[in-house]
């Protein structure tokens, strides 16, 4: 008998691992291609997840807090074009679907949990949602502490490296946690007023493992506990103040949950929008009782004065049961078509046509009035920009820059390079003429280019006096205290930048030189061999008689001379010269220019090339510039670094063509850049680089064999040169000076 028992547990065994296994084949290669959702009769939503084949039923489980309905599929793949799909129907809100090994899993996110059905149809599984029902209590398991046991085990095995708490610049805590696995999922929600993160199948270190006081760090968080339940982890996060607000997000393989403090006027930002009304509660519960009494009945509680038009009347019922005031208010006035307009303590309770028409009739008197009103003239002094800039402000054009903005600076180096000459460093200023006339001009609104965005009304003027600086304006009174107080607020000393740019030019070069000086001449002596150095080639006497050939390098600094002779009447001179130069040679220029907040300065150096040009008037000279020209726009920015919007050409003479003309080789770079006050940024990578191959040759004997190299010359020579500009960016204080 137990032979058969143990021979009936063993076909059941075969029978459920053949089973499985027809399971996994039959989803193997099976992809998620598409869910669709469609509405039913009543409030029933039914959603249906496509299979490129046959599949088995998914396992399910729900959550209740937060709603959730959970799909796990063996052995299938995600085709969806996003993870993450809005559906906003039914009491649906989204869904998203993730891959973890060979495992997809499909979370439905809901409004609230509602009774649900799960049926497998072809290659369909198909979600039925009621929102009606309730929760049928044996339908499907809720996700419990064994659920969650159970399902943890399809979760990769994780851990956790290390935990750390800091205090952020804002004074937000910040909680990081160190994962092994970055594709690690955590469930954070708030419970009890505590935050709270679960991570499933996930190991943690026993040193963490504890409670951890963070109250001296001066945050928003006063607590942090993490412990293991089983095979999960969950760290706890006590805020020390009810008033916060919490974020997280995933770096790589840290975890960083930031808890910051709201402030006052978050908190009551918050409150407004959450509940708009402030007043005083009350109760109120009358049957067909005169509007007006409500009225007197809500004036009496508020000590407010309440102004009823004639308009006003009726009788309503109404209970309204502790509500703030204010809210009982609006309630009886939207029941009859009313609306109110307060002024201090007053309010005036009429009808919404009525109050639109007292309004209009009040712009128009308004209108009326201004006409009528009386002109006065203001002198305005305007202390840091220019007048003009402010009359354009006022009549509502665009403000363009002010003349004068614009600083240059020119000159060449002040320092020497290597082998490089020197110059002098010249600094370009600000020129202001002095005008003794007066500019602008006057007119409304309807005459120049801003419409109605002028400042004046219509009978206003603005004039500008360039000689003094002065703002010349008439108008009513009003108009001109609201533009004295604009004015006020704009005419500030605008802070300035100084600067400095030191220009380098490296270059590199190498020059290789191989000659040969061959002669002969009828005379008598010995054979003689010798050598000659510092560039003088006679080191075995001059070659005497004539010079066959005279192929030597320029300036040798080294040769190998040789006579030879049959000690009679001939001698052969043969000398081999060579030259090989390397040199490295460096520019600078350190120009300095002092310029104000968005103010484009100008740094110069270079030179005019002058070149002649013929026409019917005969020959002249013309100039072209081959500069370095290097534009900085300076922005101070409120935390105190500077934005620089640069601009830098490099201009060089290239070559004449054949109508005379002077070519320009131009490069051009423009960028932008953000740096702190007082750093250096560096532009470089700017290179120009040459390479001559030089052969000079006797004909007919340079292609002898062997004896062929004594009648050549070949002259290699390679320059590099590099562009470097290191800018730096100083802010000045009101009482420095450019020195």
């Amino acid at each position: 008998m137990s032979f058969l028992k143990q021979w009936s547990l063993l076909r059941v065994l075969l029978l459920s691992t053949l089973l499985g296994q027809v399971s996994l084949v039959s989803a193997e290669g099976v992809v998620l291609s598409a869910v669709d959702f469609n509405a039913l009769s009543g409030d029933n939503l039914q959603l249906s997840f496509e299979m490129t084949g046959k599949v088995a039923k998914p396992k399910v489980f729900h959550t209740d807090n937060p709603a959730r309905i959970v799909l796990d599929f063996e052995g299938v793949k995600s085709g969806l074009k996003q993870k993450r799909n809005v559906i906003n129907a039914g009491g649906i809100n989204s869904f998203f679907a993730v891959e973890s090994g060979d495992r997809l899993r499909v979370v439905i996110n809901l409004l609230k949990l509602v009774a649900y059905d799960v049926k497998l149809k072809d290659n369909r599984v198909i979600v039925t949602l009621n929102s009606s029902g309730r929760m049928a209590r044996d339908s499907h398991k809720k996700l419990t502490e064994k659920t969650l046991t159970q399902f943890a085990s399809l979760i990769p095995e994780q851990s956790i490296n290390k935990i750390d708490f800091r205090r952020g610049a804002k004074g937000e805590g910040r909680l990081l946690i160190y994962l092994s696995n970055p594709n690690t999922v955590v469930n954070t929600q708030e419970k009890s007023g505590k935050i709270v993160l679960s991570f499933l199948n996930t190991s943690l270190p026993a040193m963490y493992a504890k409670k951890m006081d963070v109250l001296d760090f001066a945050t928003p968080v006063s607590m942090i506990e993490a412990k293991k339940l089983g095979s999960r982890v969950k760290v706890i996060i006590t805020p020390a103040k009810a008033d916060y607000a919490y974020s997280s997000f995933q770096e790589d393989g840290v975890l960083i949950l930031e808890v910051r403090p709201i402030t006052t006027a978050e908190q009551e930002e918050k409150r407004k929008n959450k509940f708009p009304y402030t007043g005083e509660r009350l109760s109120l519960n009358f049957q067909d009782i005169e509007i007006r009494s409500v009225l007197q009945i809500l004036a009496d509680f508020t000590d407010l004065n309440i102004l009823a038009s004639d308009s006003v009347g009726g009788n309503l019922t109404l209970r309204l049961n502790d509500v703030p005031w204010d809210q009982a208010l609006d309630f009886v006035m939207k029941s009859k078509g009313l609306s109110k307009r307060q002024a201090g303590n007053v309010i005036l309770v009429a009808p919404t046509a009525e109050i639109r028409k007292l309004e209009e009739e009040e712009i128009e008197s308004q209108k009326v009035a201004k006409r009528l009103e009386p002109l006065k003239t203001e002198y305005i002094q305007i202390n840091y920009a220019k007048a003009n800039n402010f009359r354009n402000i006022i009549l509502g054009n665009s403000s363009r820059s002010a003349n004068g903005c614009t600083v240059t600076a020119g000159g060449s180096g002040s320092r020497s390079g290597l082998n490089g000459g020197s110059g002098s460093n010249s600094l370009g200023a600000n020129s202001r003429g002095n005008n003794n006339s007066s500019s602008g001009g006057g007119g409304n609104s309807n005459s120049n280019g801003g419409g109605n965005y002028s400042l004046l009304s219509d009978r206003g003027t603005a004039i500008v006096d360039s000689r003094t600086n002065t703002l010349i304006i008439k108008d009513t009174a009003k108009n001109i205290e609201e533009i004295s107080k604009m004015i006020l607020k704009l005419d500030r000393q605008v802070r300035q930048v100084l600067i400095e740019a030191r220009i380098v030019i490296a270059q590199e070069g190498f020059a290789q030189e191989l000659g040969v000086k061959f002669g002969a001449a009828y005379t008598g002596g010995d054979i003689g061999v010798g050598g000659t150095t510092g560039g003088n080639d006679g080191g075995v006497g001059d070659i005497v008689g004539p010079v066959l050939t005279n192929l030597a390098a320029s300036n040798p600094y080294g040769a190998l001379g040789m006579t030879l002779s049959d000690g009679a009447n001939y001698i052969l001179n043969l000398e081999v010269t060579a030259l090989q130069d390397k040199n490295k040679a460096e520019f600078v220029s350190n120009p300095k220019v002092l310029t104000s907040d968005r103010c484009k300065a100008i740094i110069k150096q270079g030179t005019q090339i002058p070149y002649k040009t013929v026409s019917q008037n005969g020959t002249s000279v013309q100039f072209k510039d081959a500069q370095i020209i290097l534009e900085v726009t300076p922005q101070i920015t409120p935390s105190g670094s500077v934005i620089m919007q640069l601009k830098i050409n490099k201009d060089a003479p290239g070559s004449f063509q054949n109508d005379g003309q002077l070519s320009i080789d131009t490069r051009s770079v423009e960028t932008s850049v953000r740096i702190e006050n007082g750093e250096t940024v560096v532009l470089g990578g700017v290179f120009e680089g040459e390479s001559r191959n030089l052969i000079s040759t006797v004909p007919w004997f340079s292609d002898l064999p062997l004896v062929g190299w004594m009648f050549r010359k070949t002259v290699d020579s390679t320059s590099k040169k590099e562009l470097l500009i290191f800018i730096t960016p100083k802010i000045v204080k009101d009482s420095m000076r450019m020195r």
